[in-house]
């Protein structure tokens, strides 16, 4: 019960500090733009194209948020995730479709404060009774900086359709579906949205991004 205080607690705090992040005029979210099929784009320290690179986003991230007060000339300090810093606004456009689910979860924490945590939870949730756990897992072994390739099939020479950062969470596993490629074992996963095969060796279990998904479905499913 204490951690699900604490875990709905700091959901509230998010989604009401995140307010302060776009103009009443800007949209809410973003995306990459003008940047190839499994290419990345450079999250940057500070805003200089010599600034160290802290963070790879796919060519395909999303759900980007800007801190407009935060600009400098062509750069943009943006937040993705856990992480922030700073891009080349030419890079990034509008997220309409985040940007609706966003306004629509921040209406919901609005009006169910004591309640926040379910904001956004799929209204065809199974019955609580019945779920199974969910197991999530992260990226380990990957430099920082770099990315964790996501491929088409389970095998090294399989087409690279997506880049996972160094220090992804929430990652989630087909169970059923595994592969030998080579050496190494792969595994289908989805993550951001995204499905594709990964070498198992880069991925470990998330205990903390575990418990917070099934304290939330045990929380807010009918």
């Amino acid at each position: 019960m204490k951690l699900t205080k604490i875990l709905a607690s700091t959901i509230l705090l998010f989604s009401i500090s995140s307010h302060t992040w776009a103009d009443a005029n800007e949209p809410l979210a973003y995306k990459v733009a003008n940047i190839k099929t499994a290419g990345e784009l450079n999250v940057r320290q500070y805003p200089s194209a010599s600034a160290p690179v802290i963070l790879q986003m796919p060519f395909d991230a999303t759900w980007i948020l800007k801190r407009t007060a935060e600009h400098k000339g062509n750069w943009q300090k943006v937040v993705w995730g856990v992480k922030e810093g700073w891009v080349n606004s030419r890079y990034i456009d509008t997220d309409h479709k985040a940007s609706v689910e966003l306004a629509a979860h921040r209406q919901c924490v609005a009006q169910h404060p004591e309640n926040s945590m379910c904001c956004g939870y799929p209204a065809t949730a199974s019955d609580k009774n019945n779920l199974s756990v969910i197991e999530t897992f992260m990226v380990i072994k990957v430099p920082r900086g770099q990315s964790l390739n996501v491929r088409s099939a389970g095998n090294v020479n399989a087409e690279k359709i997506a880049s996972i950062p160094h220090n992804a969470i929430g990652i989630v596993k087909f169970p059923s579906e595994q592969t030998k490629g080579g050496n190494s074992r792969w595994e289908k996963i989805r993550w951001n949205g995204r499905d594709g095969w990964v070498n198992s060796t880069f991925l470990k279990y998330d205990p903390i991004t575990s418990d917070y998904r099934n304290i939330v479905q045990q929380a807010c499913s009918s």
